[in-house]
């Protein structure tokens, strides 16, 4: 990287993540910022080896779990793998980004069709867990969504409590299930303008 006529380290002060393909070869490197400096998340530029939208991190390590548990739980960052599957939750990988994308869902697609999403509780993570409800027909299979309490990550509920955990993915909702409710949680049912809103934003969805 270059700066000012000068090649300094791209990853200079940050913890680094080595990201693997499913075969388990390092492919690129994830980032962590140490000083609060932007971006909080750098990722490897583009190659023909290392393609963001096509990586999942973990990937290498959860895959055997996902085939034993016919399910895989995608979250967001890399601590939100790296904890579960510290404490035994082995069906864990993170999309690289908050989207997930077509790729990803190839090649999960190969080693179960049963999608739990579980990530991050803002506005950017439920518009992804959103977004998916498209990857259903491709599955034919539900994606089904993780309600997380209390604007936590997953390393957080982990720590806290690996059972209820477990019982949060237990009691995952179907992906339409929670596009109802967000919808028609920001209305007023009882108008009928609010109930037309609700119309219009539910049935292409539906």
């Amino acid at each position: 990287e270059t700066e000012d006529g000068k090649t300094r380290d791209r990853f200079r002060n940050r913890l680094m993540f080595p990201i693997h393909d499913q075969p388990g070869r390092v492919t690129g490197f994830g980032g962590r910022t140490m000083d609060d400096a932007p971006p909080k998340y750098l990722n490897s530029p583009q190659t023909p080896i290392f393609d963001k939208s096509d990586m999942l991190y973990g990937i290498h390590l959860a895959a055997p779990g996902i085939r034993r548990e016919d399910a895989v739980v995608i979250v967001e960052g890399y601590m939100d793998v790296i904890i579960p599957h510290q404490y035994g939750f082995q069906n864990v990988v993170a999309s690289m980004g908050i989207a997930i994308t077509e790729k990803q869902v190839n090649k999960l697609k190969r080693l179960t069709k049963n999608l739990i999403l579980a990530l991050d509780p803002d506005e950017a993570g439920e518009e992804a867990m959103l977004r998916c409800i498209d990857y259903e027909n491709s599955l034919g299979a539900e994606v089904k969504v993780v309600l997380l309490p209390g604007g936590k990550d997953p390393d957080e509920v982990i720590r806290e409590s690996p059972d209820t955990w477990r019982g949060l993915i237990e009691k995952s909702v179907p992906v339409i299930e929670f596009a109802i409710e967000k919808t028609t949680g920001k209305l007023d049912m009882n108008t009928a303008r609010d109930k037309s809103l609700a119309v219009d934003s539910l049935i292409p969805i539906i």
